[in-house]
């Protein structure tokens, strides 16, 4: 790699900061993931019965209380810029299942080539000085952008245990924001209408966006005058993933594929996980890419990017096969299918929602097929990462009556 080597924190947390909902944790890990577990013998099975009726049909999660939690910063040793991280990249930390991370993350705009001197581009827009992350600075000045990329990416973090055909679960238990602005840039050659906008042959438009965290709102300032108007905040983080196991596919950090990385779902924020095929061995977890809302499409090329510290939780999940990266929230399945080909993407968001449904509830995929063109949405999450992205959401509410009595 071409980051600086050896660096390794390890900082223990007595406890996660203010305002982490701990809620979900004692509400994930319930039988629907161990159905998913291919049982091999009649013996295992019985067990696995047996235990389900002590417990009255609810698994504790993995995860347990004296799990440790750290704080991962987000200095020029502990991210690079442009690319994923590789197959044989130093981890610059080692947790257990059912660790929790409180992972800074930076956001890459406001430091690209093509919005000029930092400071003056985020002063030039009202952002007080003193307001400017210092990281962002930092970065800019002493990291190198290695990938085409723009993105800035914290981690690797081995997971111990992780193998190849596991599943790491990452659980986003809470997110904070690390500034009050955010950027929404579009670019020629790039989002959803390439060549056509920004208008007069400009290679850029971009727009700094206040935050304003007391009333949870970006303030989206129109260039002709108009009134300003508000845009509800959702953060979330536009990029999660695992090491993937072909170097070729980490040599760009937009596309993302069945390693997770950049999926840009925005559904997936506090409360939420996310489903991922272990790919190496550890896992390497990283993220980056940080959200502050989102329009499903990202039609224009980003979000409101803006630099946010997630807390997450990394769970090994054994003898758990997937084909795609699976979300989850507390109220919905989401079932991910990523393509280049838009008609494609949509195919395999459709058959990982038929898999989904048969396997969760017993459904036929027939059946589901059916149900799901008359109860079920499937929303284009982004068009402008090379790799497209559809996702269904299925919400479980639906299929409550083939869950009564398990």
């Amino acid at each position: 790699m071409r980051k600086k080597q050896g660096f390794r924190l390890e900082r223990p947390v007595d406890q996660i900061r203010s305002g982490i909902s701990l809620v979900t944790e004692t509400i994930r890990g319930r039988s629907r993931r161990f159905r998913r577990l291919r049982l091999t013998a009649g013996v295992t099975a019985a067990i696995a019965l047996s235990l389900w009726a002590i417990v009255g049909g609810v698994f504790p999660s993995p995860a347990t209380a004296t799990g440790q939690t750290y704080e991962v910063l987000s200095t020029p040793e502990n991210v690079i810029w442009g690319e994923l991280f590789k197959p044989d990249s130093e981890p610059i930390l080692r947790v257990q299942s059912g660790d929790r991370l409180v992972m800074q993350t930076v956001s890459h705009e406001g430091i690209l080539a093509d919005q000029g001197d930092t400071i003056e581009f985020l002063t030039g827009s009202g952002i007080a000085e003193s307001d400017i992350l210092p990281d962002q600075l930092q970065i800019k000045a002493e990291v190198e952008k290695t990938g085409p990329g723009p993105h800035v990416i914290t981690g690797p973090i081995y997971v111990e245990g992780a193998e190849p055909g596991d599943v790491l679960e990452i659980k986003t238990l809470n997110i904070d924001y690390r500034v009050p602005y955010g950027v929404i840039s579009n670019r020629h050659g790039r989002g959803s209408l390439p060549g056509e906008y920004p208008e007069n042959g400009e290679p850029i438009y971009t727009k700094v966006i206040p935050i304003d965290r007391e009333n949870d709102i970006g303030i989206f300032r129109p260039a002709n005058g108009l009134p300003n108007l508000n845009i509800p905040l959702k953060p979330f983080m536009g990029l999660m993933g695992v090491v993937p196991a072909d170097p070729e596919d980490a040599v760009n950090s937009v596309p993302p594929g069945l390693y997770g990385g950049n999926v840009d779902i925005k559904l997936l924020g506090v409360g939420s996980s996310l489903y991922l095929p272990v790919q190496v061995p550890g896992a390497l977890f990283y993220s980056g890419d940080p959200h502050c809302a989102q329009g499903n499409g990202e039609v224009a090329l980003t979000a409101i990017e803006c630099s946010l510290t997630p807390t997450f939780e990394l769970i090994v999940h054994k003898g758990m096969t997937l084909e795609a990266p699976v979300g989850e929230t507390e109220d919905a399945w989401i079932a991910v299918g990523l393509d280049q080909d838009l008609d494609e993407a949509m195919k395999k968001s459709v058959r990982e929602y038929l898999r989904i449904t048969n396997e969760e509830y017993g459904l036929t995929k027939p059946d589901a097929l059916l149900f799901g063109s008359a109860a079920i949405d499937f929303e284009v999450s982004q068009v402008v990462d090379i790799v497209k992205g559809i996702h269904g959401v299925i919400p479980k509410e639906l299929f409550a009556p083939l869950t009564q009595g398990n």
